[in-house]
């Protein structure tokens, strides 16, 4: 069993990734609609596919130091896809059912998705055998 302090040290990691990783995803974005005038909702589509890979390999290395394989990746997929459906449903939640500034449904995705991802990639993505 791991460590509290262990889990931080781990969580702050992840945190870092996924600070790293978001600001490629905004760049990538900026890059794709301001310099080859692609539109928006595609420009997202692909930043977000690339980050996922990106942040993927970030995390085998720093956060989780763990091998890299087909299983392992395909389940990272399967994670960072349910915090995309996730995020879709507590945005849509907040903001069309409960009437909500979409800033709040930010807010709140930033502090539930990492959470969740994190326990998922730590004890079943990455878990050590």
């Amino acid at each position: 069993m791991m460590k509290s302090k262990e889990v931080l040290v781990k969580f702050s990691t992840y945190s870092l990734v996924g600070c790293v990783s978001v600001l490629f995803y905004f760049i990538a974005v900026f890059i794709l609609v301001e310099f080859f005038h692609q539109e928006p909702v595609l420009s997202s589509a692909i930043a977000f596919i690339l980050m996922t890979i990106i942040s993927y390999f970030l995390n085998k290395r720093f956060t989780f130091n763990g091998d890299s394989s087909r299983r392992t990746f395909m389940k990272y997929i399967a994670v960072s896809s349910l915090g995309f459906v996730l995020n879709s449903t507590i945005m849509y939640v907040i903001v069309h059912i409960y009437s909500f500034h979409y800033s709040v449904g930010e807010v709140v995705t930033t502090l539930v998705i990492p959470i969740i991802n994190f326990v998922l990639n730590n004890y079943w993505t990455f878990k050590e055998d």
